[in-house]
């Protein structure tokens, strides 16, 4: 005979794995352009609390889930100075791309530019199915605070660097776009207005593979 505390035991987990299941379906949404947040600038972050772990936790999620390889708070509705990037991941047969390791950074500050610019075609989740030649420094330090809210610094250069360097200014409401020159810009308006018109433009899976996405 099955007692009533087993049954309610074998009922408590078949709803969490339900939910569990339910949650990995259900994407999170991603803003994309013409949301008028994006063109907003963020607020610093005081402290770390149950709900800046919980943003971040979800900014993975969709980072990964998406395949990009940088995610600003922003880009999930959230007017906070929070980013996270992990420009290592990897290629496999069984997994096109890995995860690597995870940068969070909470307040960023970008302390020095190198004079170099370098030029990179880049891409934005919230931009999807749009990309453009922008030019940035090489190198940067960044001061920012971790996830155990500490103060650190940190040299960055090449893809780290110009990851960090998005992200950050989707903290200020720029978005990469905005830094095309006048003959980008036109070449990519009629895909910006269909974007404003909630038309979106998806990027095929093997074109995700060859460009890393911010």
């Amino acid at each position: 005979m099955i007692r009533v505390d087993e049954c309610w035991a074998v009922f408590i987990k078949i709803t969490i794995a339900r939910v569990d299941s339910l949650r990995r379906e259900m994407k999170i949404e991603i803003l994309t352009y013409g949301h008028p947040t994006l063109k907003q600038k963020s607020e610093s972050v005081a402290g770390m609390t149950p709900e800046i772990r919980g943003l971040i936790d979800r900014m993975a999620e969709a980072m990964y889930s998406n395949k990009g390889v940088g995610l600003a708070a922003p880009q999930l509705g959230q007017l906070l100075r929070v980013v996270i990037l992990d420009v290592d991941q990897v290629k496999s047969e069984t997994k096109p791309r890995a995860k690597g390791k995870l940068h969070v950074l909470i307040n960023p500050e970008i302390l020095w530019e190198s004079q170099e610019d370098e030029p990179y075609v880049e891409g934005c989740l919230s931009i999807p199915g749009v990309d453009g030649k922008v030019y940035r420094p090489a190198q940067i330090g960044v001061r920012f605070r971790n996830l155990r809210f500490q103060d650190k610094e940190m040299q960055a250069e090449g893809l780290l660097a110009r990851v960090i360097q998005h992200e950050v200014d989707h903290l200020n409401g720029i978005l990469f776009v905005d830094r095309l020159g006048f003959t980008q810009r036109a070449l990519i308006a009629g895909k910006l207005s269909k974007l404003r018109k909630g038309i979106r433009h998806p990027i095929s899976d093997e074109r995700r593979e060859d460009k890393f996405i911010f």
